[in-house]
């Protein structure tokens, strides 16, 4: 059987204790990284058991540089951002980057919980660009996170 796993991208922990109670029913492991390039290496090796990514958009881990590179990619797992601005100035931002939510601080364990589950019922989603047109990308999300880890 393969592994679900919850990755979270978090400078500074401070949504590690309620990501990991919000996942606590949805039988996943929660595995947190604290820098891009941690994110970017985990992936390499891990990428397929990635089943969701809360990523909290500090300023100190390049999170929308992540939101970025993900969104370059086919068929990425559904993404949560969490940020201590204001949630509804950056959630058109970080949903055009392909995040299927945006949740401001201090994170609401109910509503991260119920914004999880969405997230675990979820496919992979495939990419559109701006005006809603499907991009058929070619690239393979391993290949690009490998080349960028490679990189680092």
């Amino acid at each position: 059987m393969r592994r679900r796993v919850i990755l979270v991208l978090d400078a500074d922990a401070d949504t590690a204790g309620t990501v990991a109670s919000a996942a606590a029913t949805g039988n996943c492991d929660v595995r947190f990284v604290q820098t891009s390039r941690e994110f970017f290496h985990f992936c390499k090796e891990e990428f397929e058991n990635v089943t969701a990514i809360v990523l909290d958009v500090d300023p100190g881990v390049h999170g929308m540089a992540v939101l970025e590179a993900l969104d370059a990619c086919e068929n990425t797992p559904p993404i949560i951002v969490v940020s201590a601005l204001e949630e509804h100035r950056l959630s058109s931002v970080v949903q055009r980057h392909g995040a299927m939510a945006c949740l401001g601080k201090p994170l609401s364990l109910n509503r991260l919980a119920r914004v999880l589950d969405q997230a675990l019922g979820r496919a992979a989603a495939p990419r559109c660009d701006l005006w809603g047109h499907v991009i058929n990308c070619t690239c393979r999300k391993t290949s690009v996170l490998q080349q960028f880890a490679a990189a680092n």
